[in-house]
């Protein structure tokens, strides 16, 4: 049995309180190493050999958006282990910064969403708490 480690990065994008949410593409959900169900998703992906981190999620969002975005801090960092793969996802806060957003073809929509418009898409816990997270620092009260 072949099994592979990969590096994975996220985004966490803000924009004048909303966060950008992708909704993925069936051809991208049934091609998923890890989650063949769930079609909310983060931008972001793969980290290529001899590239760092966060070049690869520049790029990752340049590909799957075409915005551009200022880094500002690593949120979190976990393992999804599954029985062929082993990723390492690191989930960076992102203000935006310019452009349109241009989906490629892993995403069939997007949407920059409030908090309160996220229970709405039913968005999985694990984004929800994400987006609760950066809320807190960098919009709440300001």
């Amino acid at each position: 049995m072949r099994r592979d480690f990969a590096l994975t990065v996220k985004a966490v994008i803000v924009k004048d309180d909303r966060f950008l949410v992708l909704k993925r593409s069936e051809k991208e959900m049934s091609s998923s190493y890890m989650n063949k169900r769930e079609c909310w998703d983060l931008p972001g992906g793969g980290v290529k050999f001899f590239e760092t981190a966060e070049h690869g999620l520049f790029r990752e969002i340049h590909e799957e958006t075409g915005i551009k975005v200022s880094l500002k801090k690593i949120l979190n960092v976990y393992d999804a282990i599954r029985l062929n793969i082993h990723m390492l996802i690191i989930t960076y806060v992102c203000v935006y910064k310019s452009g349109d957003v241009r989906l490629s073809n892993e995403h069939e929509d997007y949407y920059w969403l409030t908090i309160d418009e996220m229970y709405e898409k039913k968005l999985p816990n694990w984004m929800i708490r994400d987006f609760y997270a950066v809320y807190n620092e960098y919009c709440k009260d300001k």
